[in-house]
């Protein structure tokens, strides 16, 4: 199997035919055919039907498409990174954080991380857990640091388990649930979460239901899904909005003594951060550089006591 073999698979489905995707790739249409008939001689399977109506993919072509279109988009990437080396430019990370972390862990390491590799640059994504889990897997980030969700699959990624922390409800100062509340009053409120801002908010944040999934209680009203922590506390400033937020938020200088956390007497339901890669994905040599210096920093500073 070689990329200019698993190159004609992908042309010849994205262009609808062989003409086509010879004309695209800038070859002949029989050296084309030729890169495909032995792929599938090599492994004994038919990738395309070919008919009078067209070409259409076999089960089989349909199932290693996946494959082919991630092989292509590693080897596409490892050759930009060789461009970028050969001409001594900068090259990036792309990392996916979750809110703990993106407050109390990755502002600690980057000016660490930006004195030993000066010419890499960090492309940050914010979001919860879930959509990071698919950002990573859908090759749209290399390494990811988050709460793991509860009884998630990870057979098809590394996961480096880093500390625990927990989430606390949280308000306005002065909020009417400030001096406790109980799941029936948490109820009344609307609530506020982080994620992905094109879901409902079920779908946006799968952390807060669990608090009134485990009560029996019904659920509450989602006012608003926001992109970034700091969107999520202008909302509570402004109203009487409940969220569901790490405890370490509330030790950020932006929000000490603005926002608080509502006492109750509900489970804390303590969670897991962890570093998480895809598996199949050989990670860059700046990433694990990354990725060692967020696994350095937590230890040292669990390890202090740091809560």
């Amino acid at each position: 199997m070689t990329i200019q073999q698993l190159r004609a698979l992908v042309a010849v489905v994205a262009h609808g035919g062989f003409r086509a995707a010879a004309r695209a790739l800038n070859v002949s249409q029989g050296g084309l055919t030729k890169n495909i008939s032995a792929l599938e001689e090599e492994y004994g399977v038919t990738f395309i039907d070919r008919s009078a109506k067209g070409v259409l993919l076999s089960p089989q072509g349909e199932a290693f498409l996946h494959f082919a279109k991630s092989i292509l988009e590693e080897a596409d990437r490892a050759e930009d990174w060789l461009k970028k080396v050969s001409e001594n430019a900068s090259t990036s990370v792309s990392l996916g954080v979750s809110v703990e972390p993106s407050i109390r862990l990755v502002p600690a390491v980057l000016q660490d991380f930006r004195r030993t590799l000066p010419n890499v640059m960090i492309r940050l994504t914010q979001s919860v857990s879930l959509e990071l889990l698919r950002a990573l897997r859908e090759n749209r980030i290399e390494l990811a640091v988050m709460r793991l969700p509860r009884n998630f699959d990870a057979s098809d990624l590394r996961v480096e388990r880093l500390y625990q922390s927990e989430p606390v409800i949280v308000g306005r100062a002065g909020h009417p649930c400030a001096s406790g509340a109980t799941i029936r009053d948490f109820v009344k409120y609307d609530w506020v979460v982080i994620g992905d801002t094109s879901q409902s908010g079920v779908e946006a944040d799968d952390s807060t239901w669990e608090l009134f999934d485990q009560s029996g209680e019904s659920r509450p009203r989602f006012a608003a899904v926001c992109n970034s922590v700091f969107s999520l506390l202008s909302m509570l400033l402004e109203s009487d909005a409940l969220a569901r937020v790490p405890r370490s938020v509330l030790e950020h200088p932006l929000v000490s003594r603005r926002v608080v956390a509502i006492p109750t007497t509900l489970p804390k339901h303590p969670y897991w951060v962890a570093v998480v890669s895809k598996s199949s994905r050989r990670l860059s040599p700046e990433a694990q550089t990354l990725s060692a210096m967020l696994t350095s920093y937590a230890r040292i500073t669990t390890a202090m006591g740091r809560e």
